[in-house]
């Protein structure tokens, strides 16, 4: 029985060993090395014009030495160009998202032609990566804030977003007019509160039908409040994701909805600005026809007009050239908030410009072209409104 309990015990150890054998990493699990993998290099053959001769960076993951990380040395670490290494090159480590990356400064001018390009990675254990190619290099050193070559280059295409802005613009302005003229009339029909209705006629029945006289004022005050309390950029991008979203989940219910499209990026910017600044229009419709005197519309009843008559014939046209300078202000406005709809990649000229930018990795140029081409269009259509103010000016008295 002794001998049995001993045997009993020594299997149990026995047993402990093995499990603790089992759940230990091997060894070559534990201790294994990777070295750093370079994953891109640069100046490359895509950024010719980007690349100002002034830096050399290379992107790697980092390395793992006995299953613990191994940073990459930049000390340690050589540039080569021609076959020629610059060990005074100033390198520069940083960390992103998307890997490690070094990079080489401070070398002599690249000549122009076919370079030979070389960087080796060294790590703190020893671990090394090479990495080599070759670009064809435009002998330029450094790159300028602004390049006129690249203006001159790329104008062409940066202006023929003009058209697709103008398009935009005017579209949106006539969509506003009418929208505004309809919000305005609406807030207008408001003639007496509840207490004054009551006050005068004592009657449910009537205060009922005031009610519905007062849905036009509520529907266009709600209208004006909300497009004029909320960011025109946030509109954009309700009218440019919402929207779809909204059409499939009525084609869920309805099967009518799936002949209806999804609305395109220009439909949806037009959309967006003409509710936008329609809100806007509301107010300064109303406060034109206000400015008209109440002898006006009463002559005109006067005369026999009746209510609609009398403002679309006499109210409407003197309101419109209270409201002119307004709306010629407004719709200069909408010109340079058609840059707007570049977030929501509709063609037109800051679209163009950002486009060109992140081709050559030189934004301040392009940008200066679409900061031109508005002013241009400011400059003009500045100048036309003033002409039409002048012609709707009433007559003077030369004396």
């Amino acid at each position: 029985m002794k001998y049995l309990r001993r045997g009993t015990v020594v299997f149990l150890l026995l047993l402990a060993v093995a499990a603790l054998g089992m759940s230990s990493p091997p060894p070559a699990a534990a201790a294994r090395n990777l070295p750093p993998k370079i994953l891109s290099a640069e100046p490359y053959a895509g950024m010719a014009a980007g690349w100002g001769g002034q830096t050399v960076i290379v992107i790697f993951t980092p390395a793992v030495h006995a299953g613990k990380p191994d940073p990459v040395v930049p000390g340690k670490s050589s540039l080569w160009i021609n076959g020629k290494e610059y060990p005074g090159a100033v390198k520069v480590m940083s960390e992103a998202s998307y890997g490690t990356s070094l990079q080489f400064s401070g070398f002599p001018a690249v000549p122009k032609g076919q370079t030979r390009f070389r960087v080796v990675l060294v790590t703190r254990s020893g671990q090394s990566a090479t990495q080599q190619w070759e670009f064809a290099s435009t002998g330029k050193k450094g790159l300028s804030l602004i390049d006129f070559g690249l203006m001159r280059e790329w104008f062409g295409f940066i202006v023929r977003g003009t058209p697709i802005a103008l398009y935009v613009a005017v579209l949106s302005s006539l969509l506003a007019l009418v929208f505004g003229l309809l919000g305005a009339l609406g807030r207008l029909s408001r003639t007496m509160s509840y207490r004054d209705a009551w006050r005068k006629y004592h009657s449910w029945p009537y205060m009922a039908e005031h009610s519905l006289r007062l849905v036009p004022y509520w529907v266009a005050t709600l209208y004006a409040s909300l497009f004029r309390g909320t960011p025109l950029l946030l509109q954009i991008y309700i009218v440019y994701y919402a929207v779809p979203a909204f059409i499939d989940i009525m084609r869920v219910h309805w099967s009518l909805f799936n002949h209806v499209p999804y609305p395109s990026a220009i439909v949806s910017g037009i959309a967006a600005l003409s509710l936008n600044y329609g809100g806007y229009v509301t107010e300064v419709f109303r406060g034109g026809i206000l400015a008209v005197p109440r002898g006006q519309q009463e002559a005109a009843w006067a005369l026999g007009m009746k209510q609609r008559l009398a403002l679309r014939r006499v109210v409407l046209p003197q309101a419109f050239k209270v409201v002119t300078p307004t709306l010629g202000n407004y719709f200069i406005s909408m010109i340079k908030d058609t840059s707007l709809l570049s977030v929501i990649a509709v063609p037109e000229i800051l679209a163009r410009a950002q486009l060109v930018g992140g081709r050559f990795d030189n934004f301040m140029s392009p940008l200066l072209v679409a900061a031109a081409i508005y002013w241009a269009l400011t400059i003009f259509f500045s100048y036309w409104q003033a002409r039409l103010e002048k012609r709707l000016e009433p007559d003077r008295n030369p004396n």
